[in-house]
């Protein structure tokens, strides 16, 4: 079939040109691999579609009834490839948007909203992003991620902080030092139930190695299990923002700096990054540099 699909677009270009030699030079390939073409379609279908004589072709008359539907054919993959250039060269269509509700109320909605104003063929899809999400087969567009590292491109750090719910801390000796974590109970948003922590504070590391009974992949099951007064947990001020300043949880060791998060926007493959995407990620980039 698809042989033959590609006989019949050379086929309804020898009739337009009423030649091989014109069809030949524009397709780009010769003209015997035009007359090849051509047998092909006639041997497939078992009739003859052209008429040939020393001064010119002529259509036979299943080649005139070919060639009505070899030029809707021809025709239709002309409109799907410009549907395809015009969704990659303009701002429209839907932009598929890969990240957690944190970073989509705290960052991406508040950076994109005058832009998603200014685009009104711009749907914006968000999907919220799981720890192993595959860009390519979800079809995302761009993910705005949070983690150790740069993924992609840079836009800001999130500090990493300490935090336990009051009703843990009530009672309990106070925290001085980061190896008096050890004497407590620690959540841990991981999936071992041990993580080495490193601490700096006015140019001294310390690095501290932390058990737990209590641990979870989930970030928001970890913190509900601080908040609930399970133990201390690490974690980072976008997840904790809203429980910090409801005082449902206080930060702990303040004074003691964790390595900083960097929040990343990154794209499924950079040389075929359409516009839309592109456009967002400058608008991120602009926004984050406020």
């Amino acid at each position: 079939m698809l042989d033959n699909l590609r006989s019949m677009a050379v086929f309804a270009s020898v009739v337009r040109h009423g030649s091989f030699s014109g069809a030949a030079k524009e397709l780009g390939i010769t003209t015997s691999a035009v007359s090849q073409q051509i047998r092909s379609l006639e041997t497939d279908l078992g009739v003859s579609l052209l008429h040939r004589s020393t001064r010119k072709l002529s259509l036979s008359e299943a080649g005139e009834s070919l060639y009505n539907a070899a030029v809707q054919m021809v025709k239709a993959a002309e409109q799907g490839r410009d549907s395809v250039i015009q969704l990659k060269d303009e701002i429209s269509g839907s932009l598929r948007i890969a990240t957690t509700p944190e970073l989509a109320k705290n960052y991406l909605l508040p950076a994109l909203s005058s832009w998603l104003a200014e685009h009104d063929n711009l749907t914006l899809n968000l999907i919220s992003r799981g720890d192993h999400a595959d860009m390519i087969e979800d079809r995302i567009d761009l993910a705005l991620v949070l983690s150790e590292g740069n993924q992609g491109l840079a836009l800001a750090s999130v500090k990493q902080v300490l935090v336990a719910a009051p009703s843990y801390l009530a009672g309990r000796d106070a925290i001085e030092t980061p190896k008096g974590l050890t004497q407590h109970d620690v959540v841990l948003c991981s999936e071992k139930s041990t993580e080495n922590l490193e601490f700096r504070k006015n140019g001294e590391k310390t690095n501290v190695r932390i058990s737990s009974r209590l641990y979870s992949n989930n970030a928001n099951i970890a913190l509900n299990l601080a908040r609930e007064g399970y133990g201390i947990l690490k974690t980072n001020e976008v997840m904790a923002k809203d429980l910090i300043a409801s005082g449902e949880l206080v930060v702990v060791l303040p004074e003691y700096d964790l390595p900083a998060l960097t929040i990343s926007a990154v794209t499924a493959s950079k040389e075929q990054t359409p516009v839309k995407a592109q456009k967002c990620l400058e608008v991120l980039e602009a926004y984050f540099k406020k």
